[in-house]
């Protein structure tokens, strides 16, 4: 568990670097995007306790 916990803050904080520094090209945009699908993913792994 702390490591998918780890992977989900690395990849939340690539998310929020590349949006705090975004520039706005086609590149920056679909680079955006990937990360963010990869944080979506890695969300998607955790359920809210009961």
């Amino acid at each position: 568990m702390d490591d998918e916990l780890r992977s989900l803050q690395e990849k939340l904080r690539l998310v929020s670097s590349r949006l705090s520094n975004f520039a706005l090209t086609k590149q920056n945009a679909e680079a955006l995007c990937f990360e963010y699908r990869q944080l979506l993913s890695a969300l998607k792994k955790f359920r809210p306790v009961d």
